[in-house]
């Protein structure tokens, strides 16, 4: 009876019934899209509108990819992605320029950043421990309409690129807004709950310094809607304090935090719960809340 109807309500039901199911119960979403060539063009830009890449099915993209039967289905689905997640140790599990609508990034190594200068990115998040220097890898091509950023707040004492920010925070925050002229969210996380006992490379932060910093940002920057912060495992426990007590200094309701409690002690355990959060919308954007 579905092709008795409107041709607009007839894309709006299977519409809507594909972005129901996307997640909660694919199969169904799979099972509409062969009932018809039709349904397929409908049904296939919802299914394929967010790739989640982990270490269990990186390799199987990558086949895809490089099987000559296979490619022009691949590539196909690739065109249709908006929102890409890389939580795979596999740097890049393909070629990111067949990313041709790609909207939003999330990658743990920023050298993608470089293949998107066709891409118009709104947000972008990098597990790569210096944002400033991920954000450097950015197009300006690609950049010019990103609005969320996201990436690591300086934590530990290593080797890791941080000098600069505990050097000067209000410079460091300065110049990495600079690279992203309309940028609206500023996330900052602490994001290694497997790395191990690590309480004695823990820095200690000059609170001041770093509530000036965004303090500064806010003021230079009227734009900024909201700078979040998120940690979880073992900094909860080692950071708290320390994170509540630069919030309350600062005292602006748009600088917001989330402390996920959700155990994550492992590698497995947290890219599972990253992998639900994308499936159920859950973003720093969405749980951060005002101290």
């Amino acid at each position: 009876m579905l092709h008795l109807l409107p041709t607009e309500l007839f894309v709006h039901i299977v519409e809507t019934t594909a972005h129901e199911y996307r997640f909660s119960d694919r199969r169904t979403v799979i099972n509409l899209a062969m009932s018809c060539r039709t349904v397929y063009d409908i049904v296939s830009p919802i299914l394929h509108h967010t790739l989640i890449v982990t270490d269990r099915n990186a390799e199987q993209l990558e086949s895809l990819i490089s099987n000559a039967e296979t490619r022009a289905l691949a590539e196909r689905i690739l065109s249709h992605v908006h929102c890409f997640h890389n939580r795979s140790r596999i740097e890049n599990p393909f070629d990111p320029h067949l990313l041709v609508n790609i909207e939003s990034v999330e990658t743990w190594s920023s050298s993608i950043f470089g293949s998107l200068a066709h891409a118009q990115l709104k947000r972008v998040y990098t597990n790569e421990s210096n944002l400033l220097e991920a954000t450097c890898q950015l197009a300006p091509e690609a950049i010019r309409a990103v609005t969320h950023v996201s990436g690591f707040l300086p934590m530990f004492i290593d080797d890791s690129g941080w000098d600069s920010f505990f050097a000067d925070p209000s410079g460091w925050m300065q110049s990495l807004l600079k690279k992203v002229p309309v940028v609206t969210h500023l996330g900052l996380t602490h994001d290694y709950p497997w790395k191990g006992d690590y309480r004695g490379s823990i820095a200690l932060y000059d609170y001041e310094a770093v509530g000036t910093a965004i303090r500064t940002a806010l003021r230079d920057r009227p734009s900024l809607q909201c700078i979040a912060i998120r940690t979880c495992g073992l900094p909860v426990e080692l950071r708290r304090a320390d994170l509540e007590t630069i919030l309350r200094n600062i005292g602006d309701p748009r600088v917001k935090i989330w402390f996920d409690m959700r155990p994550q002690t492992t590698w497995d355990e947290h890219v599972a719960l990253r992998v639900l959060d994308v499936q159920e919308d859950r973003s720093l954007w969405s749980e951060a809340r005002p101290l």
